[in-house]
Formats: C-alpha cells, structure tokens, sequence
C-alpha cells in the first residue's frame, strides 16, 4: 500500500509540474527523469511469471533500444530493487534475441518506425514493452506515455499484458488514461 502511495505521489506531482510537447532541452531532460521514476514504479507494479526468473537470470532487466533518451535520469537504477530483485540497466541500439531476455523494454523515440518489428520480435514473451511514441499501445505495445493537455499520463493495452503472462496491478491500471 506504501508503494501505491508514493506511486500516486510522484504521478499527481508529475502531472502538477507538468511538460509539452514544446519543452525546450532542460525540460525534456525533466521529462525523461519524471518518465524514468514513472518506469520503476510501472516495474513494481507488474507481476511476470515465475519462468522469467531463474539461477542465471536473477536480475530484473531493463532495457532501452534506440538511442537513450533518459540521459542521466536512469543513473543510479541498478542500486534499485523490484520484487526484491537488483536492477540491470542495458543499452542496445537495435532489436536482438538478448534485448527479448530483459523484463521491461523501452522503446526510443528513434525506434518509431520499427515497432511493428519490435513487438512482432517479442511476440508473447513477458517483456514489458514503454514507449512515448505515438500510438505504442494501439500498436501492440503495453505502456505508452501520453502528453494529455500538457501533462505526462500513460495508456496501458493490458490485453497485449495478459496475452504476454504479465500481470499489471489494478492499483496501476486505475491510474491509467486509457486501459485497453
């Protein structure tokens, strides 16, 4: 319930700050660090199947692909836990079988017009696929960042979740924009 708090917390104070589309550099750095908390806790609230942990995986493995849009806002993620998990953060400038292993996949920006390849790639692995690009959702991908009227919120297609054997905490979904 803690978590759910703080989770409520830093999105209503995310919302309060809000961001447009037509930030200038320092803001969407600001925005990548409120997008980068927003992925720790979408982590947190999200329950994958016993199969994706095991001796040689211990680690929850968060994925960027594309170029890195978060910049500093990740540093420091591996001294986090979930689940009671340590946090591994890779970088991979295109899609791989490796990139399938992580948890959670953020899809960059720069990836837009492969994500129909990406998510294909992934198919019905339990990776948990973020993006801010347009249209993620609709597109197969299960969290897409939104400016809704200037402020930060997110779509979840917790149908692609399901189908994947990822389990999004209703806690999460209530605070969803849109739920699919």
């Amino acid at each position: 319930m803690k978590r759910l708090f703080w989770f409520a917390g830093a999105l209503l104070l995310a919302l309060a700050a809000g961001w447009s589309n037509e930030c200038g550099a320092a803001d969407e750095t600001y925005a990548y660090k409120v997008k980068a908390a927003f992925l720790l806790n979408f982590a947190k609230f999200t329950t994958w199947p016993a199969s994706c942990w095991s001796a040689d995986n211990p680690y929850m493995l968060l994925a960027i692909v594309g170029s890195d849009p978060f910049g500093a806002a990740l540093q420091g993620v591996e001294k986090q836990q979930i689940g009671g998990r340590s946090v591994r953060l890779r970088h991979f400038q295109a899609m791989t079988d490796e990139t399938c292993q992580s948890q959670m996949l953020f899809v960059s920006k720069s990836e837009q017009a492969n994500v129909e390849g990406i998510v294909k790639t992934i198919g019905k692995k339990p990776v948990v696929t973020v993006s801010d690009i347009e249209g993620f959702a609709d597109a197969g991908g299960m969290l897409e960042f939104k400016d809704k009227d200037g402020r930060l919120a997110f779509v979840v297609n917790n149908s692609k979740a399901r189908e994947n054997g990822v389990q999004i905490s209703s806690s999460l979904l209530n605070l969803a924009l849109e739920v699919h």
